[in-house]
């Protein structure tokens, strides 16, 4: 953002006492940014006003004219090539020694003729990009005096780096507050008594549809305004903020947008269709042409103005063609509104327009200045054209309490800061930001305004702004008095490396995805459905609707990356996350979130590619339950692990599962939902497990126990049964332990087979079962006795029998 010195001092009594370059020092040293500072008067040295006093044709060259030029002092001749000039018209004009881009003025004979100096144009003088002829300038001004000063030209420009929490300082007035703060000096404020003027007639309406969307639209019509040029000063200031001057209607807006951080819209009051505006989100398949020229069809969750027939803008950030201002337009119905940030900034990124209008509603800017941009506005367009107008303003506003009340403890202030800042000397400073405030036996009570209710929430901050204007250079630096001490990692921690070890060691890569979520993706997963996971965390003031909530499972933000690399020709992937999950306390007891860390696993594409020693496989099911019973195993608690059926509405119904470890939930596993696949336009199985890591690493809290390598042989044996299809392979297993002693010492499934030799409804399930004592070499017959007492119990509670 630029400002200008000049512009400063119409808000700052007696500035002057300080020099922009201590203005900018104290500016970026109380955390506002000024990235440069520019003197503009060094372009136009040299150049002063000059008023033609006669002229004659050039004898030797038909295109050029004699002109005598008076500068207050003499009577110069100047040779010029123009012709838009006559008598006593003032002009710039540019003396010996003046510099024009490259050009250095010097007097010299033009086709025979003395010339001592050049009239410039507006292109010339760096003023517009095109200029015929050259500049003719109107108003009261002094022959002879510095161009530059006279035309506001001669100034210092701050570019200012703003920070996203500080709307309140992208503007004249915001700035002119902060240098009051810091240096003292008296703040001048725009202040207006205008409620006898609001809403008193009802010959023009105005209808929000939403007003979370748009908390406040103000409006004003301005009749029969005559027809007049924006004044040099005011174009040439909005011209070194980098705003190019179009017309007086718009400059004004402009110009005020700058000054007070509200933007304005001006709509030729005769194009519209009615005498009613309707603040709504547009219609589905709605288009309107812009005043770029541009036709956009909007997202069904644009806000638009619009009269009773048609969109005449985009909210907050560009305008209509059909309704624009042109030099035909003599009513003007100008809107000063405040819409919501995350909208227009989600509009805006759609659309590919970024404006200075929206950079500031972007920010959330103060409702409260919407009445003053219209009164100063009017007051602005009183001098200008000396016309008075209607006092009537049209206000809609969603009347909410935008005041703060906040106890700051003076002991609060030196714990933070180190120091003792007098009560009253802190006192003050909040004084002059703006925040009311008064003094307690031991502490401060602080009323904070409504521009500045985004960014001032708890004591801390006021602290913070405290330190800041009392000056960090002015609290002295101190030796830390506590020993530094080197760290440890927390049993956890050290898990938690392990683990992510292990899944780099077996080919998988690790994501890092943002908390920050949308509701449009949390309800697509259908999670809003889910017990487990439908109490999510709403974000206050997210930053646009893509971080609307924090997440409660991993699973979208391993989809999102899956689909992110698909489109990158990425089509096999294994990947991890480990990270915060969020959820709602709806048990009263805590205002914050209830954390818990998760790990996620996706697995989606080919396992392995076709090779001389490998045939092409796709991944399944069991590589995900394969690495899940490797973690497990690894972690010394695949024992107790089960995965019992339970349908998730983002799972496959067949391919669901909660994860169990002795008898808990401590995760879940599946197969993403076909038809959620098919939606985001993934052609390929994804799957999913997702682990309570919080959970899995307090019960893998035990000590490693080694034994003595086996000093008796083993005996294997074979057992093929054949089973109902429903019987799980987990519930066998468990029977098959139970029955087979302390002497069972391994157990594996080799075999799965269903077809012809088998009957309906069932399958054939073919295990090795390995047998062993600590103490002795085991006979046949013991493992025999121990294997038929394994099937007789499998018969009796499955109905099993061995396979012939």
């Amino acid at each position: 953002m630029k400002i200008t010195y000049s512009w400063l001092e119409e808000f700052v009594a007696d500035l002057k006492d300080f020099s922009p370059q201590d203005i900018a020092n104290k500016l970026t040293m109380s955390g506002t940014e000024v990235k440069r500072l520019e003197y503009t008067g060094d372009k136009y040295k040299n150049i002063i006003i000059a008023q033609i006093e006669s002229f004659i044709k050039h004898p030797n060259a038909d295109k050029l004219s004699l002109c005598k030029v008076n500068i207050g002092s003499e009577i110069l001749n100047i040779v010029c090539g123009a012709n838009n000039f006559k008598e006593k018209d003032l002009v710039a004009l540019a003396l010996e020694g003046a510099k024009i881009g490259d050009f250095t003025i010097k007097k010299s004979k033009i086709r025979g003729e003395y010339s001592e100096g050049m009239m410039c144009s507006e292109k010339e003088l760096g003023l517009s990009q095109e200029s015929e002829g050259i500049l003719i300038l109107e108003g009261n001004y002094k022959l002879g005096e510095s161009f530059a000063r006279q035309v506001g030209l001669d100034d210092w420009v701050f570019e200012i780096e703003v920070t996203p929490n500080r709307p309140d300082c992208l503007s004249v007035i915001g700035i002119a507050r902060e240098i009051s703060a810091i240096t003292g000096l008296r703040f001048k404020s725009l202040e207006y008594d205008c409620q006898n003027e609001i809403n008193i007639n009802k010959n023009f309406q105005i209808e929000i549809k939403n007003l979370q969307l748009c908390p406040r639209y103000s409006a004003k019509i301005f009749k029969d305004i005559v027809d007049k040029k924006t004044p040099d000063w005011m174009k040439n200031r909005l011209l070194l903020c980098d705003i190019r001057s179009i017309n007086l209607v718009v400059d004004l807006t402009n110009y005020i947008m700058l000054e007070t951080g509200q933007p304005l819209h001006a709509f030729d009051a005769e194009l519209l269709a009615s005498n009613k505006i309707i603040v709504r989100t547009a219609q589905k398949n709605e288009s309107i042409t812009l005043i770029d020229g541009t036709v956009r069809t909007l997202n069904e969750d644009t806000i638009v103005i619009a009269d009773e027939k048609n969109a005449v803008a985009i909210a907050g950030i560009m305008g209509g063609k059909d309704t624009e201002i042109n030099e035909k337009t003599k009513n003007v119905f100008l809107e000063s509104a405040n819409f919501w940030g995350p909208s227009i900034m989600k509009t805006s990124k759609k659309l590919g327009l970024r404006s200075e209008a929206s950079n500031r509603f972007e920010k959330k800017i103060d409702p409260m200045l919407t009445i003053i941009a219209l009164k100063r506005f009017e007051e602005l367009l009183n001098k200008i054209t000396g016309q008075k107008f209607e006092k009537v303003i049209y206000d809609c506003y969603l009347d909410v309490n935008r005041e703060r009340n906040i106890n700051l403890r003076f002991s609060k202030i030196k714990q933070i800061l180190g120091i003792d800042i007098e009560r009253k000397a802190a006192s003050l400073i909040l004084e002059r930001l703006g925040i009311k405030n008064k003094i307690s036996d031991d502490y401060i009570s602080a009323l904070v305004p409504s521009f500045r209710f985004e960014d001032l929430e708890r004591e801390i901050d006021l602290v913070e702004e405290i330190a800041r204007i009392y000056g960090f250079e002015n609290i002295p630096t101190q030796k830390l008095d506590s020993r530094s001490s080197h760290g440890k990692y927390s049993y956890s921690q050290k898990m938690t490396m392990k683990i992510r070890q292990t899944l780099e060691d077996s080919g998988f890569n690790e994501v890092i995805n943002y908390s920050f979520i949308s509701l449009k993706e949390f309800n697509f997963f259908k999670l809003n459905e889910e017990t487990s996971f439908k109490d999510y965390v709403r974000i206050s003031n997210p930053l646009n609707e893509d971080f609307e909530i924090l997440r409660t499972t991993l699973l979208q933000s391993l989809v999102k990356n899956l689909k992110d690399n698909i489109s990158r020709k990425i089509l096999n992937l294994r990947i991890f996350e480990i990270s915060k999950v969020f959820f709602k306390d709806n048990s009263g007891k805590n205002n914050l979130p209830i954390e818990k860390t998760r790990l996620a696993v996706l697995l989606s594409g080919k396992a392995n590619l076709k090779s001389w020693n490998y045939s092409e496989r796709t991944y399944d099911f069991y590589d995900l339950k394969g690495l899940l019973e490797y973690l497990f195993e690894k972690f010394l608690l695949k024992d107790s692990l089960k995965l019992l059926n339970n349908e998730y509405k983002f799972f496959h119904p067949s391919i669901s599962a909660d994860i169990n470890f002795n008898n808990e939930k401590i995760g879940i596993i599946g197969k993403i939902h076909p038809q959620l696949v098919n939606l985001l336009d993934i052609r390929q199985d994804v799957y999913f497990m997702e682990i309570d890591l919080d959970n899995f690493i307090i019960k893998s809290d035990k000590k490693q126990q080694f034994k003595q390598i086996p000093q008796f042989p083993s005996i294997s044996i074979d057992l093929a049964i054949v089973i109902d299809e429903k019987v799980t392979n987990s519930e066998v297993e468990e029977e098959i332990y139970k029955n087979g002693g302390k002497n069972l010492v391994n157990l594996r499934l080799f075999d799965l087979y269903k077809g012809k030799q088998i009957e309906d409804g069932k399958k054939s399930l073919a295990y090795s079962l390995e047998f062993r004592a600590d103490d002795r070499t085991l006979k046949d017959l013991e493992v025999e006795i121990i294997s038929k007492r394994i099937i007789e119990n499998l018969n009796r509670k499955f109905g099993a029998v061995l396979r012939q």
